[in-house]
C-alpha cells in the first residue's frame, strides 16, 4: 500500500468513547427492532370482557369522552352510517368500492397506519372515490387496555403515515376488538376516555347482520366484506334509507373528518414514515440474520469440539512413531522496551532441556528503558544481544535471523516465559522435511484478575481450540508470535518477516503455506505470556491484530484461488468467524434485547442460557485438552455480558478503518512483569561455541536492509 493512498491517524479513541459507541451501535439497531416491533407487533388480542353500554339506548354510536361526562351523537333520520374496518389485506377493496358506488353510498374507512405506508396507493383511490378515513392505529391490534406510551405510539404514526400520504389528520377513531356495543366493555371505555382527551371521538356500531337506519354499520374488510355490504346496503335501501359516512351519519363537516396538513407539519410526517420504513428494513435483516448466524456459532462449536477431540488422537498417534528433530536451536527475542519481563524470558530460554545447544539473540530495538543492559547483565552463557535504532518488531526479527546460524529458528516474543520442554516439543516436527513453522501452545500467565480470567478462556477455548481444528485441514493461518520455530530456508523462501501489515506473525505464515511448507500446531509447547492488563491496553492489542488480519488476508488474497488448505479453509474461516460474525454479532445482541423491552423475554433467556451452556460445554472440552483446571470456566456468562461485545466492537472498527484506507500505527502495551510460573534456574549446559555473527552474504533480502549498522555487544 503506497504512500499516496493512505493516511496516518492517531491512537484510537478512548475507552468511555469506544462504550458510547458500542452502546449507539446496539440500541440503534434495538430502536429499529423495535419500532417494528410495536408498529407491527406479533401479540394476541384481547378477548372482551362484559359491555358497558347494554341497556343504554339513549347513547349513540359515536362517543366523545374527553371531556367530564359522556356525550353521544345520534345519527340523522334515514341515514345508516358504514365503518368499514381495515384487517390489514387490502385485496377486498376495489370490489367494496364497487358495492358503495353502485347503491350510491359514501362511507368512513378505518385504516391502519401500516396499510397507510405499504398500500398507499389503495388509501389514495378511496378517498378519489369520496370517501372519508378514520383510524384504528398504526398496527391494527385492539387498542384497548394498551398503555398510554404505547396508546400514543400507534395513533401519533398512525396520523403522521396518512399526513405523509394524503396530507390529512383525522379525529376519528375504532378499536377492531371493541368496535360494536356488545364488545365494548370497560377497558375499551378507559382506553376512550384517554384517546378523547387527545381529540378523538370514538365509533361503537353494530354488526352489519344486526344494523338499522340510525346505526353505524361496523364491516370487516375480508373477503366477505363485498357480499356483506351488498346485503346490507339492499336491506336499507328496501326501508327507504340510505349508507353514509360517519360525517354524514352524524351531520358534520367533511373537512373536520380529514383536515387537511401542509407546510412543516407534512415535512416532519414524512421524515417520521422514513425513519418507520428503515426501522422496518433493518429489523428485517435483523431478523433474517439472527438463524443464519446461530446455525453458524452452533457449526462452530460442534465442529470444533469435534475436530480438536481428533487433533488430540492424531497427535499422539503421531508422538508414537515421530522421530524428533535433533539439532542446535537459534532463539531469536525482540524487544522493545521490555525490562519488565525480559530476564525472565532469557532466564527460561538458557534453562530449556535440549542438549544440542540453545543460542539466544535478544535484539534490542531502541529501547529506552535499559532493556539490553538487564540482559547483559545476567551474564548468561549462549546469550547475544543486538543493539539496533527503533525500526519496528519486522526489522527486529530479520536482524535476528540474520544473526541466527542453525537450520531451525525459534521466535519468542520479549515478555514471554517458555517452559523447560517447550523448545524441545517446537522443534521436534521439522524431522519432516516438509514443515516449515510450528505453532506453540500460547497460555495467558497474568490471569488473576477478572479480564486476565477473560482473555485466559479466550485463548484455550478459541485460539487454541480453532489452531487444533485448523491444524486438522492444514491450514493455521498464525504462528503467534509467543511462540513460534521456524525453518531457516523456508525464511529465506518467502523473503523473511515483512513488514507489509501489523500482523506479521499471520503475513508470514500465509506466506509460507502459499509456497508450499506445511504449518502444524504443537499443543504441549507452552508459552506463557502477558495479556493486556486494562482494557485500554486490550483494545489497542486487538485494534491491532484484528486490522494487521485484514492486512494480511487482503495482501494474500490470491491465496484463495490458488488451491491449497490455506486458501480454501484457512482464509475463509478466519474471515467468516472473526471478522464477519464478530461484524454481525451486535444483531444477537439488539434482539436480546428488544425481546426483553417487548415482552419476549421468555424465549430469548433460554437462548441466552443455551447460548453459554454451550460456550461453557466447549470450554470445558478445550480446558480438559489443554490440560487447564475447569475453575475460570465461571467467568463465561460474564463474557458474554461484556467482554465479547467489547470484541466484536474491535471488529467493527478495524474494519470501518481498513474501509477508510487509513493505516494504523504501532502500539505499545505497558509490561507489568506478570510473567506466568517463575522462570527456572539455569540448568546445567554443554559446552557450546562463542556466537560468531554469519557471513553477510547468507540473509535473506529483507535481513540485510534490517541488521543493525553499528557495532553489538558480546556475550558477557
Amino acid at each position: 500500500m503506497s504512500a499516496r493512498r493512505v493516511r496516518q491517524v492517531a491512537a484510537p479513541t478512548r475507552s468511555l468513547t469506544r462504550w458510547v459507541l458500542l452502546f449507539l451501535l446496539v440500541s440503534g439497531l434495538a430502536t429499529s427492532m423495535a419500532v417494528d416491533r410495536l408498529t407491527h407487533p406479533a401479540l394476541p388480542e384481547r378477548p372482551p370482557g362484559e359491555s358497558v353500554l347494554a341497556g343504554l339506548d339513549h347513547v349513540g354510536p359515536l362517543l366523545d369522552l374527553g371531556g367530564d361526562s359522556m356525550r353521544s351523537a345520534q345519527g340523522r333520520p334515514g341515514a345508516l352510517g358504514v365503518a368499514l374496518v381495515d384487517t390489514g389485506d387490502t385485496g377486498a377493496w376495489d370490489a367494496v368500492a364497487a358495492v358503495l358506488g353502485a347503491h350510491s353510498a359514501r362511507a368512513t374507512w378505518f385504516v391502519r397506519g401500516s396499510t397507510v405506508v405499504d398500500h398507499g396507493t389503495a388509501v389514495t383511490r378511496v378517498r378519489d372515490a369520496g370517501h372519508e378515513l378514520g383510524v384504528i392505529g398504526f398496527s391494527g391490534r385492539d387498542l384497548a387496555g394498551l398503555p398510554g406510551w404505547r396508546l400514543h405510539v400507534e395513533l401519533s404514526t398512525t396520523q403522521a403515515a396518512l399526513v405523509a400520504r394524503e396530507g390529512v389528520t383525522v379525529p376519528l377513531a375504532l378499536m377492531p376488538a371493541a368496535a360494536t356495543r356488545d364488545t365494548f366493555d370497560a377497558t375499551a371505555f378507559g382506553t376512550a376516555r384517554a384517546v378523547g382527551r387527545d381529540g378523538y371521538a370514538v365509533v361503537v356500531g353494530t354488526a352489519p347482520e344486526q344494523a338499522q337506519i340510525g346505526d353505524i354499520a361496523v364491516v370487516p374488510l375480508d373477503a366477505q366484506a363485498p357480499s356483506r355490504l351488498e346485503a346490507l346496503l339492499g336491506r336499507v335501501a328496501t326501508t327507504g334509507g340510505a349508507g353514509t359516512a360517519v360525517s354524514g351519519y352524524a351531520g358534520l363537516d367533511p373537512a373536520a373528518i380529514n383536515r387537511p396538513v401542509g407546510g412543516w407539519g407534512r415535512a416532519n410526517a414524512l421524515a417520521v414514515v422514513g425513519g418507520m420504513r428503515l426501522a422496518h428494513h433493518v429489523s428485517v435483516a435483523v431478523t433474517a440474520l439472527f438463524v443464519p448466524l446461530t446455525v453458524l456459532l452452533g457449526l462452530r462449536a460442534v465442529a470444533g469440539a469435534l475436530l480438536a477431540v481428533a487433533h488430540r488422537r492424531r497427535q499422539r498417534r503421531r508422538r508414537r512413531r515421530e522421530v524428533p528433530w535433533t539439532g542446535p536451536v537459534t532463539v531469536v527475542v525482540p524487544a522493545y522496551n521490555e525490562a519488565a519481563g525480559i530476564a525472565a524470558t532469557v532466564r527460561s530460554l538458557v534453562a530449556s532441556r535440549w542438549a544440542p545447544g540453545v543460542w539466544v539473540v535478544v535484539v534490542d530495538d531502541g529501547s529506552t528503558d535499559g532493556t539490553a543492559g538487564i540482559v547483559e547483565d545476567l551474564r548468561l552463557p549462549g546469550v547475544h544481544v543486538i543493539r539496533q535504532p527503533n525500526q519496528g518488531k519486522p526489522a527486529a526479527l530479520n536482524a535476528g535471523l540474520a544473526a541466527a546460524r542453525t537450520d531451525v529458528v525459534v521466535l519468542i516474543d520479549g515478555d514471554t516465559v517458555v517452559e523447560p520442554t517447550t523448545i524441545a516439543e517446537l522443534v521436534a516436527p521439522f524431522s519432516d522435511p516438509r514443515v516449515g513453522a510450528v505453532s506453540g501452545n500460547a497460555k495467558v500467565a497474568n490471569r488473576r484478575s477478572v479480564l486476565g480470567r477473560c482473555q485466559h478462556v479466550e485463548y484455550v477455548i478459541g485460539f487454541n481450540l480453532d489452531r487444533r481444528m485448523l491444524d486438522v485441514f492444514g491450514a493455521i493461518p498464525t504462528v503467534p508470535g509467543a511462540a513460534g520455530a521456524f525453518r531457516r530456508r523456508a525464511l529465506h523462501g518467502v523473503g523473511g518477516v515483512s513488514d507489509d501489515t501489523l500482523a506479521e506473525d499471520t503475513d508470514l505464515t500465509i506466506a509460507l503455506q502459499r509456497a508450499g511448507w506445511r504449518v502444524v500446531y504443537r499443543d504441549r509447547a507452552v508459552a506463557w505470556t502477558e495479556a493486556p492488563s486494562s482494557i485500554g491496553d486490550l483494545w489497542r492489542q486487538r485494534y491491532r491484530w484484528c486490522y494487521g488480519t485484514l492486512q494480511a488476508t487482503w495482501k494474500h488474497r490470491r491465496a484463495l484461488v490458488e488451491g491449497r488448505a490455506i486458501g480454501l479453509v484457512g482464509l475463509p474461516y478466519a474471515l467468516v468467524y472473526q471478522v464477519g460474525l464478530a461484524v454481525l454479532a451486535p444483531v444477537v445482541d439488539a434482539v436480546a434485547l428488544v425481546s426483553l423491552l417487548t415482552g419476549g423475554e421468555g424465549p430469548i433467556l433460554a437462548a441466552w442460557l443455551a447460548f453459554t451452556a454451550v460456550q461453557v460445554l466447549l470450554g470445558v472440552v478445550a480446558f480438559r485438552l489443554d490440560g487447564e483446571r475447569l475453575t475460570p470456566l465461571w467467568v463465561v456468562p460474564l463474557q458474554q455480558v461484556f467482554y465479547r461485545q467489547l470484541m466484536y466492537l474491535v471488529v467493527v472498527q478495524s474494519v470501518a478503518s481498513a474501509g477508510a484506507g487509513s493505516r494504523l500505527r504501532w502500539h505499545k502495551l505497558r509490561r507489568l512483569g506478570a510473567g506466568g510460573p517463575a522462570a527456572p534456574a539455569p540448568a546445567a549446559r554443554p559446552r557450546i561455541a562463542p556466537w560468531v555473527p554469519p557471513p553477510d552474504r547468507g540473509r535473506p533480502a529483507a535481513s540485510r536492509r534490517s541488521a543493525p549498522r553499528g557495532p553489538t555487544s558480546g556475550v558477557r
